[in-house]
């Protein structure tokens, strides 16, 4: 009997001997030891981006059905993780349907001999950088049914009223007043005005440009960056599609959480099958940013939002017409773009309209490369830059042209400043004389007074110029080394840096997000490195939202904290807590005057 209990003690025994073993080992295996360094935190994505490198990605298609005898178009878009050179063909579609080797693009009308279905079959090859490594291909279908009534293609998923009047304006019936008073060559044209006054150019001999001067200049330019001479008004190849009377205002987006508060108009062309944006930046102050005095700079933004606020609210209250009466919500849109385009203060000669930049973003071929004899290779189509205004010369006269400068550069290495009171753009290895790992001739692209570096073209040579298109072909080295050596694209810093803490591809093609700006990083002393970016669903070159590529998450959780940025700026600056739904931010975290960085 004693024997018989000694064995069922000793089981019992095992057994809790057991299950402490199983618990112990639980608790490694579940329990994630948090990452308390960068050190940890670099290491953990080298060693990611050393294991594994993704097939090429290819967006989805969003749609299930067309209508017969229905236009669709749409860009067949790919990318890949690390900047391989892809091949993108399109293997298999309806006979009735056009495809453009050179832009990537589909259009599609169906018609009775397509039956009742329509199929594109896709097929990517990625050609590695690294020559050991073999090709590789991925493909995908997309199929239509086709019906016989014309169906809505595709719907924006619904954001609220807040991000819709004041955010991004980009429904039809609230910009029908400001398309018919500022159409894109009555913008152009006020454009030039404003140039021609800021560069004084009578005193210089220097002939004025009317607007569809400057808007032909803009189409001739674009045609020159992506080797598509379709868009040459002067060309022989020239398809008049690319006129001015098919481009239209798509979006408002007055961009009150700058640290320069401005006003975005962007322009597409509704007729073409390509999808190629352009957005002119305003403001009303005049200047270099980085050396502008800081209380002109503040004046801009004070005299700014109390107009916007005066526009569109009573008080604490949004105006009855904001959420009721759209044509008359309208009408004060379109007043307050007049204002911004013709403001002056007779005081202050640095407050009055200025035009800053002309973003594009354009599937037109600007990706891409190609042999010899001009046939496509590889590529993606896209290629993105910016114009500017600046003398040149017009039918063998002095005038006013449209022109592309080489980007502004952005940000590589984030370091504290020399008090310790903020972060700053700073030259990474690459760009300093004293590292050992400076790259001869590779300084001439580091900006000083900004912090940041110009995305190069690297010739054939080994030297290097500064670009004037963007595309994912060109400054490889600079965007998978350089750029990231000290800080990695990841890191949730770059968000203080507004658009320049990545390149134009490395912020439109992403799959992840910026960092928790509301869980404030912005000094040194903060522990920034534990912050960690969360993956979101791709992002396809997204400039804003359309029926051509939606309101994903990212665009989405943009649009909320711009609401939440607007109540902080309207409290900091005007005194006022204006009612408006902001789920992000019910009362915004930072002063809205100290901006970003």
């Amino acid at each position: 009997m004693k024997r018989n209990k000694e064995r069922k003690d000793m089981k019992r025994n095992l057994k809790i001997l057991a299950l402490l073993i199983f618990a112990g080992f639980a608790a490694i295996l579940f329990v994630q030891k948090p990452l308390t360094t960068k050190a940890e935190v670099d290491k953990k994505s080298d060693d990611h981006e050393k294991m594994e490198n993704k097939l090429p990605e290819i967006a989805d298609l969003h749609y299930d059905k067309i209508g017969r005898g229905q236009r669709l178009t749409f860009g067949l878009e790919v990318i890949d993780e690390e900047a391989d050179f892809i091949k993108v063909e399109l293997l298999e579609k309806p006979k009735s349907a056009k495809f453009n080797q050179n832009t990537l693009t589909v259009d599609w009308t169906p018609t009775k001999a397509d039956g009742n279905e329509g199929k594109f079959l896709i097929k990517v090859t990625e050609m590695a950088r690294d020559k050991s490594r073999p090709h590789r291909t991925v493909t995908k279908e997309y199929k239509l049914n086709i019906v016989d009534e014309k169906v809505k293609l595709k719907k924006l998923p619904p954001t609220t009223l807040e991000v819709n009047a004041f955010v991004s304006i980009i429904d039809p019936d609230r910009l029908k007043a400001a398309n018919k008073k500022w159409d894109i060559v009555s913008l152009f044209q006020r454009i030039g005005e404003i140039e021609a006054d800021k560069q004084k150019i009578k005193e210089k001999g220097i002939m004025p440009s009317s607007g569809k001067e400057l808007f032909n200049d803009a189409l001739k330019e674009l045609a020159m960056l992506h080797k598509n001479p379709t868009l040459d008004p002067k060309g022989n190849k020239f398809d008049k599609d690319w006129k001015a009377e098919n481009w239209k205002l798509i979006a408002v987006r007055p961009r009150i959480n700058k640290k320069v508060f401005e006003l975005r108009l962007v322009y597409f062309n509704d007729v073409v099958a390509e999808q190629a944006y352009l957005m002119s930046r305003m403001r009303i102050v005049r200047g270099d940013d980085a050396k502008r005095p800081a209380e002109i700079t503040q004046k801009n933004n004070y005299i700014f939002a109390k107009k916007f606020h005066e526009t569109f609210f009573d008080g604490k209250e949004m105006k009855d017409f904001v959420a009721n009466d759209k044509a008359k919500y309208g009408e004060a849109l379109a007043d307050f773009l007049t204002w911004v385009l013709t403001y002056e203060d007779p005081k202050e000669p640095m407050l009055k309209a200025n035009f800053a930049a002309f973003p594009h973003n354009s599937r037109l071929g600007g990706g891409n490369e190609y042999d010899k004899d001009g046939n496509y290779l590889h590529g993606d189509g896209w290629g993105l830059g910016a114009f500017k205004v600046n003398p040149g010369m017009r039918n063998g006269k002095k005038a006013l042209v449209v022109n592309s400068p080489p980007l502004a550069g952005f940000v590589a290495s984030i370091k504290p400043s020399e008090d310790g009171k903020k972060f700053k753009g700073a030259a990474p290895p690459a760009i300093d004389p004293n590292s050992d790992s400076y790259k001869k001739g590779w300084s001439l692209l580091y900006d000083e007074v900004h912090g940041t570096v110009h995305i190069p073209d690297e010739l054939p040579d080994g030297t290097v110029k500064k670009t004037n298109l963007e595309t994912t072909l060109n400054g490889y080295k600079y965007k998978s080394n350089i750029m990231v050596s000290e800080t990695k694209l990841q890191d949730t810093r770059r968000r203080l840096f507004e658009e320049k803490g990545m390149s134009c591809i490395q912020c439109h093609v992403r799959n992840f997000d910026e960092g928790d700006y509301l869980q404030s990083v912005q000094k040194p002393t903060d522990n920034y490195q534990i912050v960690k970016n969360r993956p979101i669903p791709r992002l396809f070159f997204i400039i804003t939202p359309t029926l051509h590529n939606g309101r994903n998450e990212y665009i989405h959780r943009e649009e909320m904290e711009q609401v939440g940025n607007l109540k902080g700026v309207f409290r900091d600056y005007l005194g006022i807590d204006v009612n408006m739904s902001s789920p992000l931010s019910q009362d915004w975290v930072h002063s809205t005057k100290k901006g970003r960085s």
